[in-house]
């Protein structure tokens, strides 16, 4: 949830407010400081920089997003649910450098560890069915828009997997 830089900056702080209450022989204060510095270097380590880089990419900034998810130095040590996110987001910039390869795979590792919503399973699927439609691979993405319309879709996921519905049939219709 905190940058690198911010986590830092609170593990230093913690550590200074520590050596304050030592030199006080106040040692619950101590204590409850350091414990808080050992919780942002856990944190750091399973949670790292997703959900900001996540919010990020929300937002549209592609490029902040992609900067943040490079601090990641070890996905296999993050907890479960971040690390489906990780794989999303290297998806969606593998998508944008239309690697479609890569893409594929951080998509499907993303669905297999599993995602926390619904609406974000269903974009993955709609990504999944994208990348199909530019491989020309027809059949499998008008599977995934299958398995995409199954969910309760919000309006803007539904207006997208009808214009990727089109375009597919069209270009079905031009084969």
């Amino acid at each position: 949830m905190y940058t690198p830089l911010l986590r830092i900056i609170f593990i230093i702080g913690s550590i200074g407010m520590a050596i304050f209450f030592y030199s006080k022989s106040d040692f619950t204060n101590m204590a409850l400081v350091l414990f808080s510095a050992i919780l942002f270097i856990y944190g750091y380590f399973k949670y790292g920089t997703v959900y900001v880089a996540f919010q990020e990419l929300k937002k549209g900034n592609n490029d902040k997003a992609e900067k943040l998810i490079s601090k990641i130095k070890n996905p296999k040590i993050l907890n479960k649910g971040q690390k489906s996110y990780y794989h999303f987001i290297q998806g969606v910039m593998a998508s944008n450098r239309e690697d479609w390869e890569k893409s594929y795979s951080e998509f499907t590792q993303a669905l297999n560890i599993g995602l926390r919503t619904k609406n974000d399973t269903s974009i993955v699927l709609l990504h999944l069915a994208n990348i199909e439609f530019e491989r020309k691979n027809f059949d499998q993405a008008n599977a995934f828009i299958k398995k995409v319309r199954a969910f309760d879709l919000k309006p803007l996921i539904e207006s997208e997997t009808d214009k990727l519905e089109n375009e597919i049939s069209v270009a079905q219709q031009s084969e």
